[in-house]
């Protein structure tokens, strides 16, 4: 009885200490990942901005008064396989194997960066225009598309570095 107490004390004190780190809840619970690593057909999937599933901030140096500018290196996109399904998380349908992150607006020739694993982050483009300021949503979509397919979002709010550190 003693050491179960014991053993169940130590448990208690490692949940604790995970909570304090902010392991636990919110985003840090959604964004841990399990399950494969190569994505397939019938997954959840979420969109991680800079390691955020929403509210990610994309930094971007614009000079003077622009409204447009390019994204500061450094930041990136990637997907994750999701312990616990969130709303604005997606689905890659009886087809899935790909997952499309679509970046900038499509009338200024948005990237597409392609993943075809979870976990491997890759660079957010900084060759496109995207806004100084405001916020917007990057868009996660399943490839191919197919039956029960559904995109994963991210919200962003652009941050101007020049007046916003």
């Amino acid at each position: 009885m003693t050491r179960t107490l014991t053993r169940l004390g130590a448990l208690v004190v490692f949940a604790l200490a995970l909570t304090a780190a902010g392991l636990t809840s919110g985003a840090g619970a959604l964004a841990s990942s399990v399950g494969p690593t190569k994505i397939g057909p019938h997954q959840f999937f979420g969109g991680l901005v800079n390691g955020v599933l929403q509210g990610a901030t994309v930094k971007v140096v614009c000079p003077g008064p622009a409204s447009v500018g390019r994204a500061l290196p450094g930041q990136t996109l990637a997907v994750m396989s999701p312990q616990v399904i969130a709303r604005n998380f997606g689905n890659t349908g009886a087809k899935g194997r790909a997952i499309a992150a679509n970046v900038g607006p499509t009338s200024s020739g948005a990237v597409t960066i392609i993943f075809t694993k979870y976990n491997h982050p890759a660079a957010f483009p900084t060759d496109i225009p995207v806004p100084c300021s405001g916020t917007g949503v990057i868009v996660f979509n399943p490839l191919p598309g197919s039956h029960g397919s559904a995109p994963a979002t991210v919200t962003v709010t652009y941050a101007n570095v020049a007046t916003n550190g």
